[in-house]
């Protein structure tokens, strides 16, 4: 299994950990989740939560693929150590500065 499928199939099973402790009325602030988005002001910890995990799964089903991982913004492909540290990244880091 790659290092890539590894990272977010861990960030995956803690983001479901974060939605079931929310769920179980647990606090959570949106300060403990980390962002995967541009967060709305008005979103509450489990739709960012929600948010996070889709991506994730779509990232998983992309690295199933083989799929190509390419910026948002400009269509270039993301750098190989930019995915390593966080495979769900959607934007290059010079669209991002």
């Amino acid at each position: 299994m790659s290092s890539r499928k590894k990272t977010t199939l861990a960030k995956l099973g803690w983001v479901c950990g974060q939605i079931e402790r929310v769920l179980a009325g647990q606090n959570i602030t949106i300060a403990d989740i980390p962002l995967s988005h541009e967060a709305s002001p008005s979103e509450t910890p489990l739709e960012r939560l929600q948010v996070f995990k889709a991506v994730l799964n779509q990232t998983l089903a992309e690295i199933n693929q083989g799929l190509a991982r390419t910026c948002a913004t400009c269509q270039q492909p993301l750098s190989d150590p930019a995915l390593d540290e966080m495979p769900w990244a959607s934007v290059c880091q010079a669209c991002t500065a």
